[in-house]
């Protein structure tokens, strides 16, 4: 645990600093002011505001998403993973502490965007919330499974653009088929669900596989971190 908060104290202080880290306050604050036209008491302009930050809330989240794959990419290339890597460290402990990081630049767009759209108190405001923790979800279980294409695949492909290239077309038949073949195997068997709110069902089962599917991806990921990358 000490070393995970090690490499979180290192990637907040030191890696993600400068400018990435001055991008990142900024797009906050355009999104705090973005969210605070929802407090207009304008009939229906409020409401309308609101479906823009649907798009606004989501278009952060995926850049996020994006420039934090880039930024793991390059902490395990061979040339800026020999910093971080010297340290005393195993791999498992890298990838909770990427996994941890992510959360919590996520978490901090969608604290905000509750906050505001909370005290806005419009009708739109459980639209909101429901799409924007939809997509936080969506964007963290995305996260955690490209990073795993990353780290297997890179650790046989050293050219950065044939191993994107891989990721994209490999990565989606891979991920293709075993969703295909979850999908295939829930149907064998009774539907069982669990309820959320009026209208959010999710399957047990469906949702169990996938979750199986993920650990096992992430352990191949650490086994192919520990084991295969040249990064020290």
């Amino acid at each position: 645990m000490n070393n995970i908060l090690k490499i979180l104290k290192y990637n907040f202080g030191k890696y993600n600093s400068g400018s990435s880290k001055l991008v990142y306050i900024i797009a906050l604050i355009i999104l705090n002011l973005s969210m605070s036209v929802t407090f207009i008491r304008i009939p229906f302009l409020s409401e309308f505001i609101s479906a823009i930050n649907i798009a606004n809330i989501a278009l952060f989240l995926l850049i996020n998403l994006i420039a934090s794959l880039v930024t793991f990419s390059k902490q395990i290339s061979k040339e800026k993973g020999k910093l971080i890597f010297t340290l005393p460290i195993k791999s498992w402990e890298f990838i909770v502490a990427k996994y941890i990081e992510f959360i919590i630049l996520q978490g901090s767009i969608v604290l905000i965007a509750y906050i505001m759209i909370s005290l806005s108190g419009n009708f739109m405001s459980e639209v909101v919330k429901l799409t924007t923790l939809a997509t936080a979800y969506g964007t963290t279980i995305a996260y955690i499974i490209i990073t795993s294409y990353i780290v297997i695949f890179s650790s046989y492909i050293k050219k950065f653009w044939l191993c994107i290239l891989t990721i994209i077309v490999g990565g989606g038949f891979i991920h293709g088929f075993v969703s295909n073949s979850i999908k295939f195997i829930t149907k064998l068997f009774p539907y069982v669900y669990m309820k959320i709110g009026s209208f959010i069902e999710i399957d047990i089962l469906y949702s169990l596989l996938n979750l199986v599917w993920i650990i096992a991806l992430v352990i191949i990921s650490i086994t192919h971190l520990d084991k295969k990358l040249d990064i020290i």
